[in-house]
């Protein structure tokens, strides 16, 4: 049976909370604002909380498109995320300390988002953790994603182990998928990249086995920052994160120290 369409929600009307927030605010002096890749939502952060110090507090960013913002268009520009973004977060930048880890398209985010807030006037990160994604200045390796037919972006995205093989083999379920994510890969391969440094220390984190942004990609890293740079590779692909949850928490939480900063 084919799923009922979606009403989606008129442009620029938010239905549900951008942030899913894992941890009371009671004992938290540092939040991790997490930034999911393409297709991806808050629930993969959902287990981060009971592996990090008490006075780590950890939030997802939740984009429009998916779980309770499902209604909502996905973004399909950079200047209309960076605005929706940007308003969501600086208040949060009030709050206190402050880090960012975005995977893939999440780190494109998140570094827009720190050049932006900063911009404005706005309290940097402690630290901005980017995941599996090529720094500014490297061509990308791999031909685009947003553009290919269906069976072609189903067979990559199953090399890639970037979806659960059950989704790929039933229709209904990637009927509702193929759309958003078709819209966060081409908002990741349209990326522009901002121009010069950030404040902030920069974690670069890559997998050993990843054919489109392995360490060679993200060395260069080190340019953007006028603050610390440091990175780790993991045993892994692109998704190295699933499993190497804890190693990616440990070296994490191993650089932000809980009374509020990077260490």
């Amino acid at each position: 049976m084919r799923p009922p369409p979606r009403a989606a929600a008129p442009p620029g009307t938010a239905t549900g909370s951008p942030f899913a927030r894992f941890s009371g605010d009671a004992a938290v002096t540092t939040r991790l604002f997490c930034f999911p890749y393409a297709g991806g939502g808050t629930q993969v952060f959902r287990g981060w909380q009971e592996r990090v110090p008490p006075g780590i507090g950890v939030t997802g960013i939740r984009l429009p498109g998916r779980e309770q913002r499902f209604r909502e268009r996905p973004f399909d520009s950079w200047p209309q995320a960076l605005a929706a973004l940007t308003e969501a977060l600086a208040p949060e930048t009030a709050r206190g300390p402050y880090a960012f880890f975005g995977h893939s398209l999440g780190a494109r985010l998140a570094y827009e988002l720190t050049h932006r807030l900063t911009a404005d006037g706005h309290r940097p990160p402690e630290l901005l953790v980017v995941s599996a994604c090529r720094a500014p200045t490297v061509a990308p390796r791999t031909p685009p994603m947003h553009t290919m037919d269906g069976p072609t972006l189903r067979r990559r995205l199953r090399e890639m182990n970037g979806v659960p093989p059950e989704v790929l083999a039933s229709h209904a379920l990637m009927e509702l998928l193929e759309p958003v994510l078709r819209a966060d890969l081409r908002l990741a391969e349209t990326w522009e990249p901002s121009p010069g440094r950030i404040a902030a220390p920069v974690l670069a984190l890559c997998g050993e086995h990843d054919d489109i942004d392995p360490y060679e990609s993200m060395v260069a890293w080190k340019h953007h920052t006028t603050a610390e740079f440091t990175i780790r590779a993991f045993p892994a692909g692109h998704f190295f994160p699933r499993h190497e949850e804890e190693a990616v928490l440990a070296t994490i939480c191993g650089r932000l120290g809980t009374g509020g900063g990077a260490r």
